[in-house]
């Protein structure tokens, strides 16, 4: 094997990385390419093609792809589907380059994807937020109230963008807010991103495309063996202009799409689907063993799919994720002030939730002889800010002049860009947003405690001038 040297540090801490054995409680679900090999096969070069003779286009497809896709949405139960191979993201802003054509304002919710606030900066989409509440340190995600009080004043809205299921696995109570949404004869899109696992995992109830909506996302990468970048955008019903959306995703995709990744993504779903009941059986199981096997000190809050985990050990989130990052060379997919959030898949063995229950053990017995209460603290847990004033259209901030001054003066400006918790990536503030006092008490905390905010640089924060 060729020698990796320090001119290559992608390639160095991709090697090293792998040599420690990690154990991945993140995206993607492979777990590292568990998957009867293969996903390593496809990653040989040989695999990697253009668009020759009997390969098909995504942009115009009429064989193997056609084929593959169309049974791809046959499994999902949707009219019609499209390979993304830019994630999500590309299929959220599609979402919002079609409201643009087709109506120009969107409802969307607070705890919407950053790709949804790029959408609509990037096309101009005149935005709504509609807020959403917290529930025992965890956001839930927005109820049919919080939808219809927002649809009184916005009558002009041509659909809604919500997210379901959250970070967190809750799920919104899609089939009443479809009802809603319709009878205003509005579209509904839902960014499933964290639920394409649903169909085979016994949650196709949860699922927005059987419970009314028009057209959903679904990133399969994060719950399914598939390469990073891998996703489906479906069409539900004939209130989405199928012409439109297609003309929205192939302007947004690439034209040299990767075969292997269209070969993951078809594979995958393919394998669940005659294997998923099997699989997420076993998979519980493990779950199950992890949760009789930690300590009453540890808790696993109740969330609607039961694969995601959010766990409280009454210490700093953040603090766990990072300790069991170091010390046992387990990685989590996200932290919080309270719990530590995980991904599991199938492609978790039993060892991995092994390694979990003594990595959160050890944690909670000991840190560096630092010695944590028994019983655990209730942290003060910051609520996640509401949603701010707005003095300008967040696509109309975006271009105007601005300046970057200190945190502590920014109160009662205008925020100048999108501020934003990653993970999970929802935005903070917007652009055209009025800063108030207790979100730049927010912000800091989230840094203190060992949390990412984007947008913020050096303890200073754009505002418009």
């Amino acid at each position: 094997m060729r020698k990796i040297n320090q001119s290559e540090p992608i390639n160095q801490f991709l090697n090293s990385n792998i040599k420690k054995h990690p154990v991945s409680f993140h995206m993607p679900g492979h777990k590292y390419g568990r998957f009867n090999d293969s996903l390593k096969k496809l990653c040989f070069g040989k695999y990697d093609i253009t668009e020759i003779p009997g390969a098909d286009n995504i942009k115009k497809p009429k064989g193997i792809i056609k084929d593959s896709i169309k049974r791809i949405s046959n499994i999902y139960g949707s009219e019609y589907a499209f390979y993304l191979t830019n994630g999500t993201t590309s299929g959220i802003h599609a979402i919002l380059r079609y409201a643009s054509l087709v109506g120009r304002k969107l409802l969307i919710s607070r705890d919407c994807h950053i790709s949804a606030v790029n959408g609509a900066i990037l096309f101009g989409v005149e935005t709504v937020f509609i807020p959403t509440k917290n529930e025992n340190g965890m956001p839930l995600p927005v109820n049919p109230d919080a939808i219809s009080e927002t649809l009184k004043n916005n009558a002009d809205a041509c659909g809604v963008l919500l997210t379901s299921p959250n970070y967190y696995g809750k799920t919104a109570q899609l089939a009443e807010i479809s009802k809603i949404v319709h009878n205003k004869n509005m579209f509904l899109a839902v960014d499933e991103a964290h639920g394409a696992h649903f169909q085979f995992s016994g949650l196709a109830g949860l699922s927005g495309i059987n419970n009314g909506a028009d057209i959903v996302c679904h990133s399969l990468h994060k719950t399914l063996p598939v390469f990073n970048q891998g996703a489906i955008l479906h069409i539900c019903s004939d209130r989405i202009n199928s012409k439109i959306i297609k003309d929205a995703v192939n302007m947004l995709g690439t034209t040299s799409p990767s075969y292997p990744l269209l070969a993951s993504m078809e594979r995958a779903v393919g394998y669940l689907n005659e294997n998923g009941t099997k699989l997420y059986k076993n998979l519980a199981k493990n779950i199950d063993y992890l949760k009789k096997s930690i300590s009453d000190n540890i808790k696993i809050m109740m969330t609607d799919d039961f694969t995601r985990l959010v766990i409280k050990n009454g210490i700093n989130g953040f603090t766990v994720a990072e300790k069991l990052h170091e010390k046992y060379n387990i990685d989590v997919e996200a932290a919080d002030f309270e719990s530590i959030i995980c991904i599991t898949t199938p492609f978790n063995k039993k060892s991995d939730f092994k390694k979990l229950v003594k990595g959160l053990s050890m944690i909670e017995e000991r840190d560096d002889n630092i010695m944590v209460p028994v019983v655990p603290v209730v942290p003060v847990v910051p609520v996640v800010p509401v949603v701010p004033q707005i003095a300008k259209e967040l696509y109309e901030a975006y271009v105007l002049n601005h300046e970057s001054i200190s945190l502590d003066m920014a109160a009662g400006r205008i925020c100048g860009t999108i501020i934003v918790s990653y993970p999970p990536g929802t935005p903070l503030l917007c652009p055209g947003e009025i800063i108030d006092g207790y979100v730049v008490k927010y912000i800091k905390k989230v840094i203190n405690a060992g949390g990412a905010v984007l947008g913020v640089e050096d303890n200073k924060i754009p505002v418009l001038e």
